[in-house]
């Protein structure tokens, strides 16, 4: 699994937190604060759902935007809402976020022990594997990443 990339990832993100309130409009409408915590959101509450799901849940579909995003790797930026429950909590609060990256650090460091055959239901593209909610995460964070790296360009 590519463990390694979410933890360089979350590592990052511990980097860009000082930017805090760092805001450009022209590339988001909300600061470096708002994607980092929206990633750790995803990230700490996807790992927490995948390790208590049922596999008897798991009802695999088809969907064609669930394709190019795995496919591709690439998530068009504006095309999609953050759903209510990930939006941020702390509002730029740097020492929540210090403490979140480390629930987050501690969740994807157990990855491994969560059972091969858990599963994840995501709003979009409806069920997806432990190895594609992985993949998901990694693609989820690289487009926050980018994102960041522009505003503070």
């Amino acid at each position: 699994m590519e463990i390694t990339r979410l933890r360089e990832q979350l590592g990052d993100f511990k980097r860009i937190i000082e930017q805090g309130d760092t805001l450009q409009v022209s590339v988001s409408k909300v600061p470096v604060y708002w994607h980092a915590e929206h990633s750790l959101n995803i990230l700490r509450d996807v790992l927490l759902l995948l390790e208590q799901s049922s596999p008897a849940d798991h009802k695999p579909t088809f969907s064609f935007l669930k394709f190019f995003v795995m496919t591709t790797g690439y998530i068009p930026r504006g095309k999609a809402s953050a759903p209510k429950q990930t939006m941020p909590e702390s509002a730029g609060d740097m020492t929540a976020l210090i403490k979140k990256c480390a629930q987050v650090q501690f969740q994807i460091d157990n990855v491994d022990s969560i059972k091969a055959d858990a599963c994840f239901k995501h709003p979009f593209f409806g069920w997806l594997d432990k190895k594609e909610t992985v993949r998901f995460m990694i693609i989820h964070t690289k487009h926050h990443l980018k994102i960041v790296n522009d505003i503070v360009r």
